[in-house]
């Protein structure tokens, strides 16, 4: 909490060095200083919760004015600085709901960087996420364009197997297998046959290079 407290105060000097001479209702601001404040709207913030506290912000500028805590990682924008250089200032700011509220700028720079982030918190799930949503369009372009039957498209688009299927398209369905094993048939007119394991899915038979029996996991546990 000290440490907290420290970068605190140390962001706000930076930026405002009149607050820490006289606290922060020390007013009159100069152009420099309300010009600093400008250069953050525009810009998207982030809720988050840090050890159960998030920022409060208010309905209207003004400290007697009704306050309402935003959504955990809710975005909000800036959308305006109010006051001038001899009002305490405010940002006002827009989340992403469309709802709007107020966040006096020495509440900002004391929560900036513990419960307001400036990045999305959820951003690298949401680029992997956005990663394999392409990497699946991609996979389903290649798909639709082999010349198989349509019911084995489908098939390998649901990653399942279907009998008569080949190796190549069961690769494309399944991936490689953990494991083969050449079998040998009773008739030996039946033609070459192995079988296709895989450790967490079904239990393949190819006669010929094609699937002939699909032993389902579930039948696997009995």
């Amino acid at each position: 909490m000290y440490f907290k407290t420290f970068l605190a105060v140390a962001s706000i000097s930076l930026l405002f060095p009149a607050y820490l001479a006289a606290g922060p209702v020390s007013l009159p601001l100069t152009e420099k200083q309300l010009e600093a404040l400008g250069k953050r709207v525009g810009k998207t913030y982030w809720v988050v919760a840090e050890e159960n506290k998030k920022p409060v912000f208010l309905s209207s500028p003004s400290p007697s004015a009704p306050s309402f805590l935003a959504g955990a990682k809710e975005s909000f924008e800036i959308t305006e600085t109010v006051g001038t250089s001899t009002q305490r200032p405010y940002y006002k700011v827009r989340f992403a709901s469309g709802k709007e509220g107020y966040i006096s700028v020495d509440s900002f720079l004391e929560e900036l960087n513990f419960t307001i982030a400036t990045q999305d918190p959820d951003r690298d799930q949401k680029k992997k996420s956005a990663k394999e949503v392409n990497e699946e369009k991609k996979r389903e372009a290649r798909i639709r364009a082999q010349p198989w039957p349509e019911h084995v498209k489908e098939a390998v688009l649901k990653r399942k197997a279907v009998l008569g299927m080949t190796m190549s398209e069961t690769k494309m369905a399944l991936g490689k297998p953990t494991r083969v094993v050449k079998l040998k048939p009773a008739n030996p007119l039946i033609g070459g046959q192995e079988q296709w394991i895989y450790d967490s899915g079904p239990v393949l038979t190819f006669t010929n290079g094609m699937i002939t029996r699909i032993q389902t996991i579930e039948a696997r546990a009995e």
